[in-house]
């Protein structure tokens, strides 16, 4: 007889989160980890509006005026923040559980089975903490961190930089190799982290060819080699745009990015991770969860966004983002959230798609609905279909 209503496999921010609500709940939880008391290392960001119930302590910068920069410049009006991890993963208390700190297979998660009512899959899009050579669409980037003055050529005048599309990542007049931009925002404590950033390519774009396009970005703007250089820290991001390549061992629950948390266009999944959290733990206690994420009408639409950020060529994703700027707030959020309804999402993909140019609109039409192959990645064959 199952010992405990929960075993969480993975403490991330789906994992930890959802354990934590049922630790609240009065659930006995299981939770296991090879690092239970690790700090989190990703950047996370998400907006303001999206904390919840996280404490101020929760926040480690904020951005009140974040832009979108492409053929024109387009503040947003919607306040960004970067969360403290250390003190997010503090507002998520595991008190009760039991910690077990084991890397586990697949089958020793099913295996959890024997000692749990409910087992829950959050070991993330690579649980063996492998990057394998996948052709999957994937999402990418390589950024640097470095002092604010000696960001502030990056940010030419910027607060943050949500997306930066422009092209000056090359001295191409009229690049058609797959696009990227800068995503340049405030760390608190005197560092910006730029970060040059393939929203969606299959197969991901190597980091080789993003730490080139960062470096040739920055120095055309006037940052001090040295710093680029010799920057005070580094990170690499590789996201699945589907999450894991593979389904979850046989009788568990995947959450977050190990199951569909993530969102199929932007790539974001910590806010979804946070605010399911409470629904995820009243299901496991009533007996009630089955699937954490289950496909619906929204999803359709996100695929096919995915499909055409995949095969739109650098002209016609420029194009796409210099609408997405010109969208009203509900709009661009719309488009962004990963709990966006199918209605609010339809709207935002027609806005964008209204605010092309017509040459623009017919490719962004065969590109997410025509016969062809998904745009090659430099360094890599043109391959059929994602």
């Amino acid at each position: 007889m199952a010992g405990h209503d929960v075993a969480v496999v993975g403490l991330g921010p789906a994992g930890r989160s959802l354990a934590s609500r049922c630790c609240a709940d009065g659930l006995s939880v299981l939770v296991v980890d090879p690092r239970p008391d690790a700090v989190w290392t990703p950047t996370y960001g998400i907006w303001a509006d999206e904390l919840g119930d996280l404490p101020p302590s929760a926040v480690r910068a904020r951005a009140a005026v974040p832009e979108i920069r492409v053929h024109g410049e387009h503040p947003m009006d919607r306040e960004y923040v970067v969360l403290d991890n250390a003190a997010v993963q503090a507002a998520r208390p595991l008190e009760g559980a039991e910690v077990r700190r084991a890397r586990l297979t697949d089958a020793q998660v099913a295996a959890l089975r024997s000692e749990a009512r409910v087992v829950v899959d959050a070991r993330g899009a690579r649980p063996d903490g492998a990057v394998p050579d996948d052709p999957s669409p994937a999402q990418t980037a390589y950024g640097i961190v470095v002092p604010a003055a000696e960001a502030e050529p990056a940010l030419q005048g910027a607060e943050a930089l949500l997306m930066d599309w422009r092209t000056d990542w090359t001295d191409d007049p009229r690049p058609s190799a797959t696009p990227t931009f800068l995503y340049a925002i405030p760390l608190g404590q005197g560092e910006v982290l730029l970060e040059e950033t393939c929203l969606a390519a299959a197969p991901g774009m190597p980091v080789a060819e993003l730490r080139g396009r960062l470096r040739h970005r920055l120095l055309s703007r006037g940052v001090d080699p040295r710093v680029v250089e010799e920057p005070q820290g580094r990170e690499i991001v590789r996201i699945p745009m589907r999450g894991r390549d593979r389904p979850a061992p046989e009788g568990t629950v995947a959450v977050g990015v190990a199951g569909r948390g993530g969102n199929l266009v932007t790539g974001y999944s910590v806010a979804h991770s946070l605010a399911r959290a409470d629904g995820l733990a009243r299901a496991v206690a009533d007996g009630m969860l089955t699937e954490a994420d289950p496909p619906g009408p929204a999803d359709v639409l996100r695929e096919a966004g995915l499909r055409a950020l995949l095969r739109l060529d650098t002209a016609g994703t420029l194009d796409l983002f210099e609408a997405f700027g010109r969208l009203p707030r509900e709009q661009q959020r719309d488009f962004m959230s990963r709990d966006s309804r199918t209605a609010g999402l339809a709207r935002a993909m027609w806005g964008m798609f209204g605010g092309m140019p017509w040459g623009a609109r017919t490719e962004l039409v065969r590109a997410t609905l025509g016969p062809g192959r998904v745009r090659p990645v430099e360094g890599a064959p043109a391959r059929g279909p994602a």
